[in-house]
């Protein structure tokens, strides 16, 4: 990203904060104005008071004059930097806002592609830096910049032949910097990259801290971390080392300087005292500033390599929603011609699929790992759109409907039960929590078996559940999800392998409330255990991506096929 689209992806989100920002330079001006007004008021106190004959009146003029720039300089800029840090923050929070909403239109294929850690990273660390830039950057660049501006100014305006040696200074300052840049940025992005990488490994371990202790990969996974963490040490000791240079090339020089006007003016110049003071203080006040203008470089090049990871996920392209028609009270026809799809990798998970289900009709999907069942039913959803053919629901094509409105139309639990940080109200009552009744949220939990555990807590349906659940049990988080699809009521339902967390008797109570729930509803039923789909109207056969098989548990067995093969190895070993 080079600097000026940098400044404009930034500026978006300043413009609407420009008043404050104006307010905020004026205030620094002023500040830095006052403050560079020292040098001047000290000669003359040396001159004026200590040179000649001194005043009581003349000394208390004196005196707060220097307390009163003090003094408006300290207020002017707590001003300034009480309405840049507003703004900065400001600036945060809307980044945050747009990054998390456009988190929630991306495309499943996004997060196949892109780990969770390095994506909280882009929200947590990437964004903060891109603020710097917004308000820590600014003003110092403000101040510094004015205080040369103003001193240089001084200087000349006090002794234009010891100030000749700034221009030969600045010149070299700013060849430092332009040689600095490259090599800060480069060093700054691979910072950005392997902060996500440490991010999404400390996620890892966390979340599977239990298989890293089980399977003693303690020593692996510190290996790792250990060689991230210092890949990042390495990369930040050269943007260090690169603004540490730039800073003591400017110390000398600046110290060149300072010698020179040492021994020039106490000879050749012959100045006076004052004179000599107002000349070296405001010399010796350009040394800051100098220095701030050269280390600006650094966080302003890390801000960029931030930049590009921020604004990056912002230009993702978004989950296609062409469709206009609303498909409301689906009777849940479902018809798939000659559906094929493959994951962007070259090998065919589905390969020309024919299957038509009819209203109401109980469909099971079987078939060994890979098959493609999961796909299936993803592509039902648009979670992912089909690389041949098409699907049509009530005999419209599924592109052809808002997204939103179809899905509306799909309730789903998966065995991979996903709960939120809520109360069991809000995680059954989902994406609904300010419409849905308290009687339709007890019903769907009466139905799914869950009320039983539900009234044995202490806050019952307002009890917060913990971060995926993990105040419940693999049984009662299946039956949430469970509460939470009968509560959805929608006309098509999917199940993948809904009853996988249950034992033997509570399985057999939940299928009873999954019977009950299917009724005038159509049903996909992914399932390994054949065991909980001898009731479908038809039992499919996926292998590599085929339909091979179709029809009633019994037809099936019969045929002796490849799903019987699959029954008596589940019963008969």
């Amino acid at each position: 990203m080079h600097y000026k689209q940098f400044v404009s992806r930034l500026f978006f989100y300043l413009k609407q904060h420009i008043g404050k920002l104006i307010f905020t330079s004026v205030m620094m001006m002023l500040a830095t104005a006052l403050e560079s007004a020292i040098p001047e008021i000290t000669g003359q106190i040396v001159d004026e008071l200590f040179a000649s004959e001194r005043s009581e009146s003349s000394a208390f003029f004196y005196a707060s004059a220097l307390f009163g720039v003090i003094v408006l300089s300290s207020i002017f800029a707590l001003t300034s930097t009480a309405a840049s840090s507003w703004v900065s923050n400001k600036v945060i929070m809307d980044l945050r806002e747009a990054m998390f909403s456009k988190l929630l239109k991306l495309p499943n294929a996004y997060f196949d592609q892109h780990p969770t850690g390095k994506t909280l990273s882009k929200l947590t660390f990437d964004v903060e830096q891109i603020a710097a830039a917004a308000s820590t950057i600014w003003l110092d660049f403000i101040k510094s910049s004015m205080t040369v501006i103003i001193l240089i100014g001084y200087l000349f305006y006090k002794n234009w032949q010891l100030s000749s040696s700034l221009i030969i200074i600045l010149p070299l300052v700013y060849l430092a910097v332009k040689l600095s840049s490259n090599r800060m940025r480069s060093a700054s992005t691979k910072v950005q990259q392997s902060m996500g990488n440490m991010t999404h490994l400390l996620d890892e371990n966390i979340s599977g801290s239990s298989l890293v202790k089980i399977y003693h990969a303690q020593n692996q996974e510190s290996t790792k971390f250990n060689n991230l963490i210092k890949n990042i040490r390495q990369q930040r000791f050269k943007v260090d080392m690169t603004g540490a240079f730039n800073t003591g090339f400017v110390n000398i020089l600046i110290g060149l300087s300072l010698g020179s006007v040492v021994y020039f003016s106490s000879t050749s110049l012959q100045m006076s005292a004052g004179e000599f003071l107002s000349f070296f203080t405001a010399m010796g006040m350009l040394i800051k500033p100098a220095k701030s203008l050269v280390n600006i470089n650094k966080p302003l090049q890390t801000a960029m390599a931030a930049g590009e990871s921020v604004f990056g996920l912002l230009d993702e392209q978004e989950e296609k929603n062409q469709g206009s028609k609303i498909l409301s009270n689906s009777k849940g026809g479902i018809k798939f011609s000659d559906v094929s799809f493959d994951y962007q990798t070259g090998k065919t998970v589905l390969n020309k699929i024919n299957l038509d289900i009819t209203p109401g009709e109980t469909i099971a999907l079987v078939g060994s790992t890979g098959s493609g069942k999961t796909t299936l039913i993803q592509l039902i959803t648009r979670f992912y759109s089909p690389t041949q053919g098409s699907i049509s629901i009530d005999g419209v094509d599924i592109k052809e409907f808002d997204i939103d409105s179809l899905r509306s139309q799909i309730s789903f639990v998966d065995q991979n039960v996903r709960l939120f940080n809520d109360t069991v109200k809000g995680n059954i009552a989902l994406g609904q929590t300010q419409v849905m009744s308290e009687q339709k949220i007890k019903h769907a939990a009466d139905v799914s078996n869950a009320s039983v555990f539900i009234e044995q807590m202490e806050d019952g349906f307002d009890t917060e559940i913990g971060e995926d659940g993990t105040k419940l049990s693999g049984g009662q988080r299946q039956r949430l999800a469970i509460a939470r699809a009968i509560a959805k009521d929608s006309p098509i339902l999917i199940l993948d392998e809904a009853t996988s967390a249950l034992d033997s008797a509570t399985e057999k109570q939940v299928q009873e409330a999954i019977d009950e729930m299917q009724k005038d509803r159509t049903t996909i039923i992914i399932a390994h255990r054949l065991s909980t789909i001898q009731k479908a109207d038809r039992i499919v056969v996926l292998h590599q991506g085929n339909i091979i098989e179709q029809g009633s548990h019994q037809e099936l067995l019969d045929q002796k096929g490849e799903y019987a093969s699959l029954y008596n190895h589940q019963f008969k070993s």
